[in-house]
């Protein structure tokens, strides 16, 4: 049975003949047919031994979400920041850059009409954080269009998965976990900007 998750335009699992014969990938491709690919939720709590003891979150969260409703998780999630914030983004093949703390209000008034791109465009990664002495909380959506989400307040937190419907799954699982096959944006749509093109805008706003 095929995975159920609305993914973007540009990522898909690979047919068969698109992958070496007698491989792991092969085998992981089909394995891929009745993966647990659905909308949903993993949480887990901070472990006080872990190597992340000393950073201000209390829990970690990856969600799946269609891809048609990814932007509007993103800006429900952005409520459980404080009001300055940074932008979080980057290509894949380089280094994440941080912007400066900046109005979080200004910052999504600005992205939102790069929305198609941020949401879609399988080559760029992007969130928004926060991070003082005592708090760290981040938004992050990786390259496979799904969120990272490292929060202070589980109770905010799970009102906002009920507002959409989502749900907390053990064994939920995720695209890149097994094959796929990103393809750029503007092969699609072609409206759209193109990745390093995107990045630079970026830049030149947040840098």
């Amino acid at each position: 049975m095929k995975p159920t998750l609305e993914l973007p335009i540009t990522i898909r699992f690979p047919e068969e003949n698109e992958v070496p014969m007698n491989s792991s990938v092969l085998e992981r491709l089909r394995e891929s047919k009745s993966a647990n690919i659905v909308e949903g939720y993993t949480l887990n709590q901070k472990q006080i031994d872990s190597e992340n003891k000393d950073l201000g979150f209390e829990f970690y969260a990856e969600i799946n979400v269609n891809n048609s409703n990814l932007w509007n998780l993103i800006i429900a999630l952005t409520e459980s920041l404080p009001e300055v914030s940074s932008l979080l983004f980057g290509h894949i093949d380089f280094e994440i850059n941080y912007g400066n703390y900046e109005d979080k209000k200004e910052i999504l008034e600005f992205i939102s009409q790069y929305k198609v791109e941020l949401t879609e465009d399988a080559f760029i990664n992007f969130g928004l954080i926060y991070q003082d002495k005592e708090n760290l909380i981040e938004i992050f959506i990786d390259e496979s269009k799904y969120v990272k989400y490292w929060g202070v307040s589980e109770k905010l937190f799970r009102e906002i998965m009920g507002d959409f419907k989502l749900e907390e799954i053990k064994n939920l699982e995720f695209i890149d976990e097994y094959p796929k096959v990103r393809e750029p944006l503007r092969l699609h749509n072609p409206n759209t900007i193109d990745s390093n093109e995107f990045i630079q805008i970026l830049k030149g706003k947040y840098l």
